[in-house]
């Protein structure tokens, strides 16, 4: 047998081990970190199988969809832990959300990129069940703030300041505040999502769901009890009644006054705080214990919920006025009052007008509100009166009123015709304040207010002579007069008691009364009926005195 050269021998000894090696190396790879996939890989838990590899975005897409599908009870806790709101939710309700493109993206990374030896570390912990992929969800909170912004409203709840009983003298303690914290809430969310819990378990039929407990924030009241109890409140710094009826369609506008007085009682207003009457009485609502009632709206009476309440506010303002208090926002009423004075009341329109005091002592003071039988009584209470306040009001002009006819087609074959509003006058008065002080300073504060006139309303039949109607106030009875008649008040005796000036116009004509029928031409009697909150004004209302001074 022939010899090998040596070169020969050698090439092809080190041809023998490059075969060998790769070879090796090739089995090693297969076998050690495989290039195709990473037997044992997980992703959410679940080891994928061969037909899960097939399609990974069916599989992932499917896990999410199980994720989202969780149910979970949501919880909010209020005072000593009771439950406010448990409500059983999907984690898609709560806005879960999961990125299977990216999920599908971090698998096949996994099974196609690194070198030898990471793919072998890789190989070696999927083996053993250790490299699981988890679904990474994500709470959108666009979907998640509907549910968790009316849990807010359902929950939240403003601190309510101790308060005094001034008529058992006792303290009513305080009750701290409480605030649904919606981004803490987001990731209480989350955390429930990425809890690692067993397929099949979390909100499956007949299984409790998990419980998610919303966090919330707490905060204190302004006033504490430790703080009334030491409060100085023998002397009445000023004082204000008003007057109502409880009869007839005004039962639940007296109802209305009970609740907002109640809620103004035993109010505390320390130095230099301002109050905000419906900051304190809040909404005029059902839920806040108020009745529907006449009101004022946009100048004709109607039905609506806490009809009543400006009477409060009134009585409110001129305790405070009297009593020396910063008035720093308030708006007169649409048309003078029938229970106080033009200058001395207030209007309050949840939630955009309102009436604002400020506290300008160096000591707290405290309202106390009692209403017995149709007598609402008001008084600002602290350690001293501080000033003597006057109070007076002059008319300075006087607005005639006009009138609205409507035709109604209900009215046609009714023989009637409807006085929805009587009118009322309009006035610009000028009002002042002034405060003598013990040390000899005084402070005189001056304003103009403007009450509209209001309109008078007939709704009437179809094709109604609107001239059968009675002449308004000042307007000429015969055709041809067409001189302009503009009223001016008459006087009467200020409540001070001091007498009136001389008026220099003469008394103007009461509003007009309804009649009791109107006779058409053709001899036919329509009846005239009043409607439901079209109350006769007053003499106040009708026809004020020109001046008035107040002083207490």
């Amino acid at each position: 047998m022939a010899k090998m050269h040596p070169l020969m021998t050698r090439a092809a000894l080190l041809f023998g081990v490059g075969l060998l090696v790769g070879g090796g190396a090739r089995f090693a790879q297969e076998r050690y970190a495989p290039t195709d996939a990473l037997p044992g890989l997980k992703v959410d838990g679940i080891e994928l199988r061969e037909g899960e590899l097939r399609d990974l975005h069916a599989f992932v897409a499917g896990r999410a969809d199980a994720l989202r599908g969780r149910q979970v009870r949501v919880r909010v806790d209020g005072e000593g832990g009771a439950e406010l709101v448990g409500e059983v939710h999907t984690l898609g309700e709560l806005g879960v959300t999961v990125d299977v493109d990216a999920v599908v993206r971090r698998v096949d990374t996994l099974e196609h990129e690194g070198d030898l030896l990471e793919r072998a570390r890789l190989t070696a912990l999927a083996a053993r069940g250790a490299v699981d992929v988890p679904l990474g969800p994500q709470v959108d909170v666009v979907v998640a703030s509907p549910t968790l912004l009316r849990l807010k409203q359902q929950t939240d709840a403003a601190p309510v300041s101790a308060r005094l009983d001034l008529d058992n003298r006792a303290v009513i303690p305080e009750h701290e505040g409480r605030y649904l914290d919606p981004w803490a809430s987001v990731a209480a969310i989350l955390r429930a999502a990425q809890e690692d819990l067993p397929a099949g378990e979390a909100g499956a039929a007949g299984n409790t769901p998990p419980t998610i407990t919303l966090p919330d924030a707490r905060f204190p009241a302004r006033h504490s009890s430790e703080l009334l109890a030491k409060l100085d409140v023998h002397a009445v710094l000023g004082e204000y009644d008003t007057y109502f009826s409880r009869n007839g369609d005004q039962h639940r506008r007296g109802q209305n006054i009970d609740v907002a007085a109640s809620k103004i009682d035993g109010l505390v207003i320390l130095p230099g705080e301002v109050i905000s009457f419906n900051g304190v009485v809040g909404e005029r609502s059902e839920e806040n214990g108020f009745a529907k009632s006449w009101e004022i709206f946009k100048g004709e009476m109607v039905e609506g919920v806490g009809g009543g309440t400006c009477q409060v506010a009134s009585t409110f303002h001129a305790a405070a006025f009297f009593g020396g208090l910063d008035v720093l926002e308030r708006l007169p009423h649409s048309r003078p009052s029938a229970y106080i004075p033009m200058g001395l009341d207030a209007t309050v329109v949840y939630p955009i007008v309102d009436l604002k005091i400020r506290n300008p002592f160096d000591f707290p003071v405290v309202m106390h509100a009692k209403v017995v039988g149709n007598r609402l009584h008001m008084e600002l209470l602290g350690p001293k009166k501080v000033a003597r306040v006057g109070f007076a009001r002059e008319l300075v002009d006087t607005f005639p009123y006009k009138r609205k006819v409507t035709e109604e087609p209900r009215l046609a074959y009714s023989k009637r015709v409807v006085l929805k509003q009587h009118g009322i006058r309009g006035y610009r008065v000028k009002r002042s304040r002034t405060l003598q002080f013990a040390d000899g300073k005084s402070k005189r504060e001056t304003n103009v207010d403007v009450y509209p006139a209001t309109t008078e309303i007939y709704e009437v039949p179809p094709g109604f002579d609107v001239s059968l109607l009675p002449p308004l106030p000042g307007e000429p009875a015969d055709e041809g007069d067409t001189s302009p008649a503009v009223a001016k008040p008459a006087p009467t005796a200020p409540a001070s008691g001091t007498p009136a000036p001389a008026a220099s116009t003469p008394t103007p004509p009461a509003s007009p009364a309804a009649p009791a029928a109107i006779v058409l031409a053709d001899g036919t009697t329509l009846g005239v009926e009043v409607a439901p909150g079209a109350h006769a004004p007053t003499q106040a209302q009708a026809a004020p005195s020109r001046t008035l001074s107040i002083t207490r």
